[in-house]
């Protein structure tokens, strides 16, 4: 059987504003609506994994009463997104993120979803084991479980579980979390410092050493860098782009790189193609701007 990509996500509407000015502290402006999209960092990553022709499932709880359920559910399945193993149910409230933009000025206001843990059945476990790769946030695999052990027993199945380590690191269990569970992970630099605040080591060579992958830590235009086990790699960001909003460039980058590995290319050329990835981001609108073919 075809292995797969399950990213375990935490959906939720990106409702995108332009706004006339940046309000200061107890000031008001007015906003326009511009672009409403389905979001949030692990489904972007699948559906710009999907696009580049590799099978993505979704494992998600969405809620019934919620009018913005029939939405995300159309819109992954018009990405391509396998939807079977989603779960709609009551007194769950759905994920939403509203996105103020004014000139090249963006901030983003989260409203986190409200649901309880998964109980992992069988069918559950059996999805994890069968993964390729399982890809997550942090702090939803934190509110998705009530232990990490179904994603212990995936690993010894030979799924591979990738992290993207955005976080304050004021809580250590998160910490412990992704030391546990990361054989791969996508971080910017602000949080790689914050994640090695709380670490007794440098973070990459603690991931490294207990057997992970990859650590690629992201510095925006600058770049990006790829730490494997005996060797580092550097790429510089494309330059002279025309940028248009920068929203989700990095899922963009993270959801191509794991499309390359599954393909089987090289670290050295998955890094390349998620630059140029995550550089055509930029140039589009939207969290959703990775989608494209290799082509």
């Amino acid at each position: 059987m075809k292995k797969y990509l399950l990213t375990i996500l935490g959906s939720s509407v990106d409702e995108f504003y332009e706004a006339d000015s940046w309000p200061v502290l107890g000031d008001f402006t007015h906003a326009r609506h511009v672009f409403t999209s389905a979001g949030g960092c692990p489904l972007n990553v699948g559906a710009v994994c999907a696009s580049k022709d590799e099978e993505v499932r979704a494992l998600d709880m969405l809620g019934k009463d919620e009018e913005s359920t029939s939405f995300l559910l159309k819109e992954l399945e018009r990405l391509h997104v396998d939807t079977k193993n989603i779960q709609i149910k009551e007194k769950v409230r759905n994920g939403k993120v509203v996105i103020i933009l004014n000139g090249d000025q963006r901030t983003m206001f989260v409203v986190d979803p409200i649901r309880p843990v998964y109980e992992v059945d069988e069918k559950m476990q059996e999805l994890l084991n069968g993964s390729m790769y399982i890809y997550s946030l942090m702090h939803m695999i934190e509110r998705s479980f009530s232990s990490i052990e179904p994603l212990l027993t995936a690993k010894k199945n030979g799924a591979r579980i990738v992290l993207d380590g955005s976080s304050k690191y004021d809580d250590p269990s998160r910490v412990k979390i992704l030391y546990n569970l990361a054989d791969g992970l996508f971080i910017n630099e602000k949080d790689y410092e914050r994640l090695k605040a709380h670490s007794q080591r440098e973070p990459k060579d603690i991931i490294l050493d207990n057997g992970g992958a990859f650590v690629i830590v992201t510095k925006g235009s600058a770049g990006s860098t790829l730490y494997l086990k005996e060797r580092t790699v550097f790429r510089e960001s494309l330059r002279g782009l025309d940028v248009l909003d920068s929203t989700g460039a990095g899922d963009a980058f993270a959801g191509c790189f794991l499309a390359c590995l599954m393909k089987g290319m090289s670290y050295e050329d998955a890094l390349s193609m998620a630059t140029v990835n995550g550089a055509y981001a930029c140039t589009v609108f939207g969290g959703l701007g990775g989608i494209a073919s290799f082509e």
